[in-house]
């Protein structure tokens, strides 16, 4: 399959630290990550690194981060022919201070002005196309064009503005959530870990995309779903997490993955959630993107051959080569008090 991902890219400069730096205080360091950043442009490195024939659509300015972009992609295989050059305008920025004390994450974008693609002329033909929400326009073109494809909306809390973001959702098969972004077009205040608040949660979002799968990424409490109606909790990984840049991104980009092997929901959903946690083991977004290998190893140890029948694999319960099985999915239930999770 081709896939086609459009959206924002940056240059990102990760800095870890002991602690977070004091005011009018100097800090000497022995370390940083330098690579490109931005949602849609992590999704693509992702897929092209696992073997998806993957374009990326998006746009830097002219200097020498846009030049280290482009060459950063095109040297791993993702194809670049619908990436501009703003000849006016310098490539966005982004300065990430990676807190080792608590694993929070600062960043600081560096936008002089918004400047987004002006060309929308694409001369191939997905079966995949994903969005992160900050090129509308390009986005909304490439749907028109190519109806059959299978769409996919990260939405996220970042760069986007939120009404195209929503505007775009309603058009898209798949929707995925952080879980900042859906309580914010939600106007809910959700604990993660509260059943009768996810259900809720989950509720409002049917309702206001019904014609969209919607998943909600829940960061190290898993993933929110439904099949056939009933709303589920699938659990993440244990992992020893030290930095959550780009998580989301990966989790994004291993859902397309299995999308593109023909998976069912489910199965994607459990790959992605491997990915993101391994990822978090790592700093930076590219410098985390796992090995495939990596991942199918994960998954075969707790649910059996990846590319068996779904039926025939064992559950996490019987599978004896894992010290400690993941549940595979777990209901939520709902709450007659209608306003719990509201503010």
């Amino acid at each position: 399959m081709i896939a086609l991902n459009i959206g924002k890219v940056t240059y990102d400069t990760t800095i870890p630290m002991d602690n977070f730096p004091v005011e009018n205080s100097k800090n000497i360091l022995n370390e940083k990550l330098e690579a490109s950043g931005g949602s849609a442009s992590n999704v693509a490195y992702l897929l092209a690194k696992w073997n998806v024939d993957s374009y990326f659509a998006g746009i830097v300015g002219y200097d020498e981060n846009g030049t280290n972009i482009k060459k950063e992609l095109d040297t791993n295989h993702v194809h670049t022919n619908f990436m501009e050059i703003n000849y006016e305008k310098k490539t966005t920025t982004t300065i990430i201070l990676a807190n080792k004390a608590n694993n929070s994450r600062t960043q600081l974008m560096v936008e002089p002005e918004v400047y987004h693609l002006k060309k929308y002329d694409y001369d191939i033909t997905p079966e995949i196309i994903y969005s992160d929400g900050y090129e509308y326009s390009a986005t909304q073109a490439a749907l028109n064009k190519f109806p059959n494809a299978i769409s996919i909306l990260g939405a996220g809390l970042n760069y986007a503005d939120e009404k195209e973001v929503v505007a775009l959702a309603k058009y898209a098969k798949y929707v995925i959530f952080s879980l900042e972004f859906a309580c914010k077009v939600t106007r809910m205040t959700v604990d993660p870990t509260n059943g009768s608040h996810l259900f809720n949660l989950y509720k409002e979002l049917q309702e206001k995309f019904p014609n969209s799968i919607n998943i909600v990424t829940l960061h190290n409490q898993g993933v929110l779903y439904a099949i056939d109606t009933a709303v589920r909790v699938m659990p993440t990984i244990e992992v020893k997490e030290i930095d959550r840049t780009g998580a989301g991104d990966i989790f994004d980009g291993a859902f397309i993955y299995g999308l593109d092997k023909e998976y069912d929901l489910e199965k994607c959903l459990r790959i992605a959630n491997i990915a993101a946690a391994l990822s978090t083991t790592k700093y930076g977004a590219k410098a985390s993107v796992p090995l495939l290998s990596d991942v199918i190893h994960e998954y075969e140890q707790r649910f059996g051959p990846i590319d068996a029948v779904q039926s025939q694999a064992p559950s996490p319960e019987t599978n004896n080569s894992v010290q400690q099985p993941v549940p595979d999915q777990v209901p939520v239930q709902p709450n007659n008090n209608k306003n719990q999770g509201n503010p």
